[in-house]
C-alpha cells in the first residue's frame, strides 16, 4: 500500500510516496507530477527513508524546477525559436532567467540564476542561445570524458580515452563503439542536472569493460558511481 507524506528540506516542501516492497536498496523516483516515489523494504525506517530523501534533496528539487518548466520532455535552444525577457530556461538542471540586450556583438553568459544573451536582434536569441549550449556542452563533456577515463583506469581498468562526439539523439543518451573506442553523448544532456551526464559517461565508458547490459556490466557501473539508479530514473522524466 502507497504511504503518501511530505519532508521540508531548506525551506521546500517535498511530497514523496512510499511502497514497501521485497528490494534491497531504497530507490527513488521523481515523476512529472513533481510527487517523489519511493520505494523500500518493509523494515527500512521511516527516518532512515527521510535523511535519504534529504541528502538527495538537491537531485529532486532540480527535476521538479526542470519538469515545471519544460514538461517531461525538456528540449535544447533551437536557433528558429522565440525568446523573450524573463522567460525561463534550464541549463545542466539550474534554471535560469533569461535577459536579451540588443548588442552588435554577440554572446551569453550566466550569472546568479541570470542568463544573459547579446544579440544583434531579438529574434536572433535563439541562435546565440543554441550556439551558447553547444559550446558549453562541448566543453563540459571534454572534461567528463577525461575525468571518467581516469576514474576507470584508477580502479585498474585498462579503458582507452575515448573519441568523443555529440549530437543531439531521441532515443538513447549515449553509445560505446567498442572496437572504434568512441562514444556518442547525447546533447540533450545539457538540459539535467550535471550528475546525469556523469552517470552516462560512466555507462558508457562501463562497455569498454564489459560490453552487454549484464549483471557483472551493472556491477563496474555501481562501483565508479553507487548510487547510479537516481540518475537513471530523472532520465527516464
Amino acid at each position: 500500500m502507497a504511504d503518501e507524506r511530505t519532508l521540508t528540506v531548506d525551506g521546500r516542501e517535498i511530497r514523496w510516496v512510499l511502497t514497501r516492497k521485497k528490494v534491497k536498496n531504497v530507490n527513488l523516483r521523481v515523476k512529472p507530477d513533481g510527487i517523489v516515489y519511493i520505494s523500500a523494504g518493509a523494515r527500512v525506517p521511516i527516518k532512515f527513508i527521510e535523511g535519504f530523501i534529504a541528502e538527495k534533496s538537491g537531485f529532486i528539487f532540480s527535476a521538479i524546477d526542470r519538469m515545471s518548466i519544460r514538461g517531461s520532455r525538456p528540449e535544447l535552444p533551437k536557433a528558429e525559436n522565440i525568446y523573450k525577457n524573463g522567460d525561463t530556461v534550464s541549463y545542466f538542471g539550474e534554471n535560469y532567467t533569461l535577459r536579451i540586450i540588443i548588442s552588435p556583438s554577440e554572446g551569453a553568459e550566466e550569472e546568479n540564476g541570470v542568463l544573459t544573451v547579446y544579440a544583434k536582434s531579438g529574434d536572433r536569441a535563439g541562435k546565440v542561445l543554441e550556439k551558447f549550449y553547444a559550446e558549453k556542452t562541448r566543453q563540459f563533456f571534454g572534461r567528463l570524458n577525461l575525468s571518467t577515463c581516469e576514474m576507470f583506469r584508477a580502479k585498474g581498468y585498462d579503458v582507452p580515452l575515448a573519441d568523443l562526439q555529440i549530437r543531439e539523439m531521441r532515443s538513447r543518451w549515449g553509445s560505446c563503439h567498442y572496437a572504434k573506442g568512441k562514444i556518442v553523448m547525447n546533447s540533450r544532456l545539457a538540459l539535467y542536472p550535471e550528475v546525469c551526464a556523469r552517470y552516462v559517461f560512466i555507462h558508457e565508458y562501463a562497455h569498454f569493460v564489459v560490453l552487454d547490459h549484464s549483471a557483472a556490466f551493472y556491477a563496474v557501473v555501481k562501483q565508479l558511481m553507487p548510487d547510479y539508479k537516481i540518475c537513471v530514473n530523472m532520465l527516464k522524466n
